[in-house]
């Protein structure tokens, strides 16, 4: 789990990279004052598969679980957003070189990564516990992952 920078994916093994999702959803929030409706529809959709993250940690659903009610779940929502995102692009609703443009292209651009927590059993959706480790002291456990 990385934020999509090269230097950040590792050479010479094989290894299933996943990108933060919050990474992508913090690029739309930075543009939020500049295009209000479409980032509302965009953060809104993230913020239901966080919720549906949300309540498949309360449930302690096993990694198999977590992927198929993610599945069912936030696959629906991630599918609508992809669709709104090319369409944004391809019909000329958003001007690719805007601020909120480079938000969709970042997305779209690292779409397969993204979203390998609808494909691959334990992905998280972001790297934000990781992210907190320099504020807690000791090793942090994650619902679906081993000790980090």
């Amino acid at each position: 789990m990385c934020d999509a920078l090269s230097r950040n994916t590792p050479k010479g093994i094989e290894t299933l990279i996943a990108n933060c999702l919050a990474h992508g959803r913090r690029q739309v929030v930075e543009v939020v004052d500049h295009f209000p409706e479409e980032c509302r529809y965009v953060l809104e959709t993230l913020g239901g598969v966080y919720h549906n993250d949300a309540v498949s940690r309360e449930r302690e659903l096993l990694p198999e679980e977590r992927l198929r009610f993610h599945q069912a779940h936030s696959g629906p929502l991630m599918n609508g957003l992809h669709k709104w995102m090319e369409a944004q692009l391809a019909e000329h609703k958003t001007e690719p070189n805007s601020g909120l443009g480079k938000a969709i292209s970042y997305l779209l651009n690292h779409w397969t990564k993204l979203t390998l927590f609808l494909r691959q059993p334990g992905s998280p959706i972001d790297n934000n516990i990781v992210e907190e480790l320099p504020r807690n002291a000791g090793p942090v456990r994650h619902a679906h992952s081993r000790v980090i």
